[in-house]
């Protein structure tokens, strides 16, 4: 069962020359939904993700009464766990999945919009967010 955390009201997709694209995510029994994510950059600024230790910087979000709420992990174990890594510059490309069961969101979610949201940070530390829409029937 996926429990919904706190609201969230941060501005997403503000950062010129970066998009996150999802694919149709998928349905598997044993392990949920996989969401396949990639980060195109455009851009001479360098931004991070999952720097510091930091637990994580993928997130599944549920739109609920014109409300986004962050959906919280069924366990404390956070599987990206002091990875970073950096786009922008040189670095034009970023990819990966969100798999339900192994990241800790159970293996359901509701009908419903959700979306995946990447935090990445600046050189000054500043979080920005991209985030990229999907549907459950």
């Amino acid at each position: 069962m996926i429990t919904l955390g706190e609201p969230v009201s941060y501005p997403v997709n503000q950062v010129d020359g970066f998009e996150l694209t999802i694919e149709k995510p998928t349905w598997s029994p044993f392990k949920g939904y996989t969401i396949r994510w990639a980060v195109t950059a455009n851009s001479k600024e360098i931004y991070s993700f999952g720097e510091d230790g930091s637990p994580g910087f993928e997130y599944l979000e549920r739109h609920i009464d014109g409300q986004w709420y962050r959906l919280t992990y069924s366990q404390d174990i956070f599987p990206f766990n002091n990875l970073e890594f950096s786009l922008g510059g040189d670095s034009t490309g970023l990819q990966g999945s969100i798999v339900q069961k192994y990241d800790y969101y159970g293996t359901r979610l509701e009908a419903g919009t959700y979306r995946v949201v990447l935090e990445m940070k600046a050189k000054d530390g500043t979080p920005h967010y991209l985030a990229a829409e999907f549907d459950v029937e």
